[in-house]
């Protein structure tokens, strides 16, 4: 469900929040400090729950609810005291509050009482509150049947008018944070009463982060604001330079409004191609040719050779030079999500030859997935960097506590290529060979000669694939003077020779 709550007391709303979040499967879309505040995004928003206290500086919780009733607003909620009075419940039950729960709220009543709220929502299936907004959300995402209900509730509503068409509004909100969703609704609202001639509804769907704006009225009227929610949108994002995707098309009747969001999201998906950071029409795409993408090799290059030497700063500077290359209008942007994924494999062909732990770690996260759902080139920056921030442990630096170890490890990324040992590592650290291998192998859950081997055939592995360069070259840039002793380390590693590798 998507749940607001209207409390005057910080420690409470906030707590409150994040007990939804981190124990319901449910969203809390805003927390408001008063009921003036909660009145009026209510009433814009038209969330599925409420919950409120009783006693708040201002208007009280009770006489909220009464004047969103007065106003036609029909909406369950639930009312929170520290006031266990009974004319406090019979009030809070006579305008319809559906659970009255006493401070502190404990995490299993609230799961309980939102349970039982969800029942009821299922069953009623909302038909109690007669909002447009509440039937476009299930004629979008609903089940078929749903889908079947809301259309014939929405034609009985909007009724249909030769003269008037839609405009229809897709935006993705995944990435904005509360206050630039609070800015971004403010100045929607001044839109509104500018353009009052128009009727809008205002869909929001929380698992895909998306808001649909619905508008009708005249082709004129419509284009007209348009333009201006463009300028809207080209002023936010260079006040703040945040990326809002937004795609708009326009169709004739109510029965087009499927196809239509379906178009316009798939437009939206290219949106971080553009450079354009205002209002992207449908029409921008039609007939628009792409060529196939130049893979970034040698940035690629650069970003795995700072893996494994462990050089945060190199890496991050490598995703950048990466990003700036393969992100363009000239290239279609699946294509692009493709090669991001290209780049996570080869980043996790490096995690699994030298910090298992991150390769496992991020195995299970399983970011590769998002990469294909992005929208916004800062989500996709974003991704990508949580790939390198756990393979170069930023924050752990290899998970091992040991100084020892680390300075171990630092020694063989800037020296692999040349004839180092066991003993001229231990000499360098100033401590016994015998140490030195005890504590590698209680560590790194290998011996010394195994990690280096590993290490240095990963990184041949890497050259075989992306360079041109002889076998014997590739042999001398990882530390092995003879090719043929290279080769039988190499097949005894992977099964295969270098040449059949390549």
């Amino acid at each position: 469900m998507r749940i607001v709550i209207v409390e005057d007391e910080i420690a409470i709303r906030e707590g409150l929040e994040k007990m939804i979040s981190a124990a319901t499967d449910h969203t809390v879309i805003r927390t408001c400090k008063n009921a003036a505040e909660g009145i009026e995004f209510i009433k814009e928003n038209l969330p599925d729950l409420v919950i409120t206290d009783i006693r708040m500086n201002g208007m009280n919780g009770l006489d909220m609810l009464e004047k969103l009733k007065e106003q036609g607003v029909e909406i369950y909620s639930i009312i929170i005291s520290g006031y266990a009075e009974f004319e406090y419940a019979k009030r809070a039950l006579s305008i319809g509050a559906e659970e009255y729960l006493l401070k502190p709220v404990s995490v299993d009543a609230l799961q309980e009482t939102l349970d039982r709220i969800e029942h009821k929502y299922k069953e009623s299936k909302f038909q109690f509150v007669k909002k447009p907004e509440n039937y476009a959300r299930e004629y979008f995402f609903g089940t078929k049947e749903e889908q079947r209900e809301a259309g014939k509730a929405l034609r009985n509503i909007l009724k249909e008018d030769k003269e008037k068409i839609y405009g229809i509004i897709v935006g993705y909100f995944g990435n904005l944070k509360k206050e630039d969703l609070k800015e971004m609704d403010y100045h929607l609202r001044s839109l509104k009463r500018q353009f009052s001639e128009l009727k809008f509804l205002d869909v929001w769907e929380e698992r895909m982060s998306l808001r649909i704006l619905i508008f009708k009225g005249k082709r004129k009227e419509i284009l007209a604001f348009a333009d201006t929610f463009d300028e809207m949108a080209r002023y936010g994002y260079q006040k703040k330079e945040k990326e809002i995707p937004l795609c708009m098309d326009i169709c004739e009747r109510m029965e087009e409004w499927k196809s239509c969001f379906e178009t316009v999201q798939k437009a939206l998906f290219r949106y971080f191609t553009k450079e354009n950071c205002g209002l992207l029409r449908v029409e921008e795409f039609a007939g628009e040719s792409t060529r196939e993408l130049e893979y970034p090799i040698q940035a690629e290059r650069k970003i795995l050779s700072a893996l494994e030497a462990g050089n945060y700063e190199e890496m991050k500077a490598g995703l950048d030079e990466f990003l700036e290359q393969a992100i363009s209008e000239e290239y279609g942007a699946e294509e692009i999500r493709y090669g991001a994924v290209k780049l996570i494999t080869r980043m996790m062909d490096v995690a699994k030859e030298i910090n298992r732990k991150a390769y496992d770690s991020l195995q299970e996260k399983y970011y590769l997935k998002s990469v294909l759902m992005t929208y916004t080139r800062t989500e996709m920056y974003e991704i990508l960097m949580k790939y390198g921030d756990e393979i170069c442990n930023r924050k752990m630096k290899e998970d091992i506590s040991n100084y020892t170890i680390s300075r171990t490890l630092e020694y063989i990324r800037t020296h692999y290529r040349e004839g180092i040992s066991l003993e001229k590592t231990a000499e360098m650290l100033n401590i016994t060979p015998e140490y030195l291998s005890m504590l590698f192998k209680r560590e790194m859950g290998m011996n010394f000669s195994v990690f280096l081997k590993k290490f240095r055939i990963s990184h041949a592995k890497r050259l075989l694939k992306s360079t041109d360069m002889k076998i014997y070259e590739v042999a001398q840039e990882c530390g092995y003077s003879n090719s043929n002793y290279f080769t039988k380390v190499f097949k005894e590693v992977t099964g295969i020779s270098p040449a059949e590798y390549r």
